[in-house]
């Protein structure tokens, strides 16, 4: 996890959470009320709450488009579980919070970078006959969270067999 992460209180403008966001090359801030992480700001929200809608964003404040409640995680959390938390949520930026206080950040580049061998072990995409794509070697279901054998590709989702027949009995 990064320990250093940027944070700004809910009252932080729009444009500086840009001008932080750019000049420290970072991809999100964890966004604080009196100390305790509440929610956090992303590139995606600043594309898709600000640009997109063509919002002014002097007159934008962090609360008005940081995603809440925040998905955290604590310092001892197992790290395959820490990203399962990310898949099943869709997230790539995790903050790490003991006690109500950011203690640090986990993301989806930084597993990556320290794990390399991680990609290794990702299951190999593999085309079948017919119309469903089939994941080969484990994967975990973005529906159930749980480590299957064998993944389909359904709804543009890699979920397991009984999450489909779920979805589709």
């Amino acid at each position: 996890m990064i320990m250093d992460v940027e944070a700004v209180e809910t009252s932080t403008s729009v444009v500086e959470i840009g001008k932080i966001m750019g000049e420290k090359e970072i991809g999100s801030v964890v966004v604080t009320q009196n100390g305790d992480a509440v929610g956090i700001i992303c590139e995606r929200d600043m594309l898709d709450k600000v640009i997109t809608v063509d919002a002014r964003p002097g007159e934008l404040t962090a609360e008005d488009i940081m995603e809440e409640p925040l998905t955290t995680v604590e310092p001892g959390e197992n790290l395959l579980d820490a990203i399962r938390l990310m898949v099943q949520n869709n997230i790539g930026h995790l903050p790490v919070v003991e006690n109500g206080s950011l203690a640090g950040i986990l993301t989806v580049q930084d597993v990556l970078k320290a794990t390399p061998e991680i990609l290794e072990t990702l299951p190999a995409r593999e085309e079948r006959k017919g119309a469903t794509k089939e994941l080969s070697g484990e994967g975990v279901c973005e529906i159930c969270g749980e480590v299957r054998s064998s993944l389909v590709e359904y709804n543009g989702k890699w979920i397991c067999r009984e999450c489909q027949d779920f979805l589709t009995g």
